[in-house]
């Protein structure tokens, strides 16, 4: 484990969601395998606003009781990083298919950006009533650790 990447961003992201779940009403559970936060510093650093920032929305936007922070092991090798809530969805004019540029999201928009410049992306997908889920995929060469 390189430098402590892995254990730093996983604790990181334990502690965030916990803070989450101490500023509201909102639960928040993470099922995170820590073999799935293994990223170099500048990797991990975007991993970990990222997800600051997708919890942000749900707090600003969801109207949810409930969001999950969960990581899986993809077919392809890559990673995938998922904040998922209870919330309202996404109006039409954000929901997946749509460019992020295009929605009235800077906050996405930019998310989207910074994933990119690592061959990253963020996969979202909502439904009326149904709630939001944003993935953010990771590919496998950017794990430093086993």
């Amino acid at each position: 484990m390189p430098n402590g990447t892995r254990t730093d961003l996983y604790a990181r992201l334990l502690a965030l969601c916990e803070a989450f779940r101490t500023r509201g009403d909102i639960g928040c559970a993470v099922i995170l395998d820590e073999r799935h936060t293994c990223f170099a510093e500048e990797v991990s650093e975007v991993v970990y606003r990222t997800v600051g920032e997708l919890l942000a929305n749900v707090r600003q936007h969801a109207q949810a009781t409930h969001v999950e922070v969960s990581s899986i092991g993809r077919r392809d090798g890559s990673i995938g990083i998922t904040v998922a809530d209870n919330g309202v969805g996404l109006p039409p004019h954000r929901r997946r298919g749509k460019p992020l540029n295009e929605t009235g999201g800077i906050g996405l928009w930019s998310i989207d950006r910074r994933l990119r410049d690592f061959d990253a992306m963020l996969d979202v997908e909502a439904a009326p009533g149904q709630g939001t889920r944003a993935m953010v995929i990771l590919p496998a060469h950017l794990l430093v650790c086993d």
